[in-house]
């Protein structure tokens, strides 16, 4: 009876389905600095590497502060590779930041919000745009990071409620 048991145990274990985080789709939001956040774009084709990087910039249309943040994905997905909450800012009404993908950015984006503490390679990834607030007008875009002005750039779609934006 005991051998009976222990074989229908592992059966059921072994029918029941692998759940896996699907990065930027599923895993869970981040608190940011201590704040529940709303998933408000994802974007497909980020990438630092070769002297590119991932700009994204984001402006608060709301008439109160919002803090703002954007996640990392490897194209593997999984769990997000930077720390969105170290690494959001608090942006006051119709202020905008700029988010970037590489830390020493010698191009005419001087102002950039770095998402890592060290340059980190990311040959294609995605990311989540996210937020304490729920309205935000944003933007992103891969460029040359080592030329003023860069000597390439184009712009990245963003998704928001499965629908594409931008075209």
């Amino acid at each position: 009876m005991k051998i009976i048991r222990t074989v229908i145990a592992s059966a059921s274990l072994v029918l029941l389905p692998a759940t896996a985080v699907a990065g930027v789709l599923d895993s869970p939001l981040p608190l940011l600095q201590g704040q529940k956040s709303n998933h408000i774009y994802s974007v497909s084709g980020v990438v630092s590497a070769a002297g590119l990087g991932t700009f994204f910039s984001c402006t608060n249309p709301s008439t109160l502060s919002v803090l703002v943040s954007v996640e990392l994905f490897t194209e593997g997905g999984g769990d997000a590779c930077n720390d969105a909450s170290s690494v959001s800012v608090s942006i006051a009404p119709g202020e905008t930041v700029l988010f970037s993908t590489q830390n020493k950015v010698q191009s005419s984006f001087f102002s950039t919000q770095p998402l890592t503490a060290v340059d980190m390679f990311l040959s294609l990834g995605s990311a989540r745009i996210v937020s304490t607030g729920k309205a935000l007008l944003c933007s992103a875009f891969v460029a040359d990071v080592y030329n003023s002005p860069p000597m390439s750039m184009t712009q990245l779609n963003l998704m928001a409620k499965g629908k594409q934006r931008g075209d």
